[in-house]
């Protein structure tokens, strides 16, 4: 299980809360991990939660994650699309070479790789829609009081 801790700053709806949380541990590793900050502090990062225990504006909460649901969406948002690249550019390298009179192999190979690249992108962004948002969010599990908090923390 993967968690942070953070304070609620809005309520979207009855089940969903927007966290503000300090990037933890698990950021620094992360390859997205420049893009999700607020501000210029490059410190911090706003989530999207499950809010199953009716947390408020102002309430400090503990946010879970599974390690699975953490790898299945970085899986499809980075591999996936980098398979798609690669299969186009085969793809296109190989028509490029069969065309005799056709475009060089190689640009007709990086425009296809690019599309299909680019393709990929939206197959995931429109089949996510299909998915229950709270199957990939975190959930808020506690609502913590300041001294129920480690130090540093």
């Amino acid at each position: 299980m993967m968690e942070e801790v953070g304070t609620v700053v809005e309520i979207k709806g009855k089940a969903v809360a927007l966290v503000l949380c300090q990037k933890g541990s698990f950021c620094k590793h992360c390859a997205s991990n420049g893009l999700c900050q607020v501000g210029n502090d490059n410190k911090s990062m706003l989530v999207e939660a499950h809010n199953r225990l009716g947390a408020q504006v102002g309430d400090r909460v503990r946010l879970v994650t599974s390690t699975k649901t953490f790898l299945q969406s970085s899986f499809m948002l980075y591999i996936v699309p980098l398979i798609a690249l690669v299969i186009g550019a085969v793809a296109g390298l190989a028509v490029g070479e069969w065309l005799e009179n056709g475009p060089d192999p190689n640009l007709l190979s990086a425009i296809i790789g690019v599309a299909f690249l680019v393709g990929s992108f939206l197959i995931i962004r429109i089949g996510t829609r299909t998915l229950a948002r709270e199957s990939f969010m975190p959930h808020i599990t506690q609502i913590v009081d300041d001294e129920d908090l480690p130090a540093g923390g």
